[in-house]
């Protein structure tokens, strides 16, 4: 039994200094050689599924990986967690799909993503075990393979969870409206929910629930989050952290909040749940590297919040 099945773009991060965020015309210095960059796992879908199952969850992955060094070592790091890969595919001559993440000194990123293997999916996917699954995810990805897989979720009657990712190529009118219609619950931030907003002709996003979506969270960078239901509005705080890289917050938010619902908590305090996450994986170079199991989240939660 699956508490989650997660889909978008694997990814190795490779990490990498530079001394400014150019503009058109300028010149960026790197801090390091590009092959000597830091490389740790990331990927949105993978990033929940990790965070969800170092909180006591038993998740899996549907993805595709090259048959590359890279994807060998990313399949062995996943399995290695107990995360289910029986639908995480390998493309024979393909490579594994990279970030090359330049972080300036003030913390500001720009991303340079190779899709890879990912984007040479071709065919008709065919899920194994949807019997066993509770929920399924989907992040960022090639859009045929997203498209597939909501639907092969939906014929199988699990409730579907977006998390949006500002990427128009993934998101073409077409699929967002078929992930609006598909999902119970979504994650975006302000800029997402702008596009979304104007991609279906939305007045606001709280129009969204038009579509039966049952809960809406907007995350707000430094200024929080807004967990909104058909009923009412919650807004969050952030959680005091101490920043070393921010890549990966969101996706310890839904982890977090994610972990909260499933325990039967008020979405108020998922939100908190999800802020307390985001801090802790804020604080390491990684998206999965400092990700907490549900003991320390309780912890930092409570010193923070109160009681759980």
């Amino acid at each position: 039994m699956l508490d989650l099945l997660a889909t978008g773009y694997p990814s190795l991060d490779h990490i990498v200094p530079i001394s400014h965020i150019p503009t058109i015309g300028q010149t960026a210095l790197l801090g390091m050689a590009l092959e000597r960059a830091t490389v740790t796992y990331g990927g949105c879908g993978t990033n929940v599924a990790v965070g969800l199952q170092k909180l006591g969850f038993h998740t899996g992955l549907a993805l595709v990986l090259g048959d590359d060094r890279g994807g060998e070592d990313y399949r062995a790091e996943i399995l290695r967690m107990g995360i289910d890969c029986r639908n995480v595919q390998t493309l024979i001559g393909e490579a594994t799909s990279s970030s090359y993440l330049c972080r300036a000194p003030d913390g500001e990123m720009v991303n340079f993503f190779y899709p890879g293997a990912a984007d040479a999916w071709q065919g008709r996917l065919a899920l194994e075990g949807l019997d066993g699954v509770h929920w399924g995810l989907v992040t960022v990805g090639y859009a045929p393979y997203n498209r597939a897989f909501v639907e092969q979720l939906g014929a199988a009657r699990i409730p579907l969870i977006w998390q949006m990712k500002g990427d128009v190529a993934a998101y073409p009118r077409a699929v967002v409206e078929q992930f609006m219609t598909a999902s119970r619950i979504i994650f975006c931030n302000r800029f997402e929910a702008e596009y979304v907003c104007r991609a279906l002709g939305l007045a606001e996003l709280r129009d969204a629930f038009a579509y039966g979506v049952e809960q809406i969270v907007l995350t707000l960078g430094g200024e929080g989050s807004l967990v909104m239901t058909p009923e009412r509005d919650e807004a969050v705080p952030v959680v005091p952290a101490s920043i070393v890289d921010t890549t990966g917050a969101g996706d310890a938010y839904t982890a977090g909040y994610l972990a909260g619902m499933w325990r039967g908590y008020t979405p108020a305090v998922c939100g908190r749940l999800g802020a307390t996450a985001a801090a802790f994986a804020i604080e390491a170079l990684g998206c999965q590297t400092n990700l907490p199991d549900w003991a320390a989240l309780q912890r930092r939660y409570e010193d923070h919040f109160g009681a759980l």
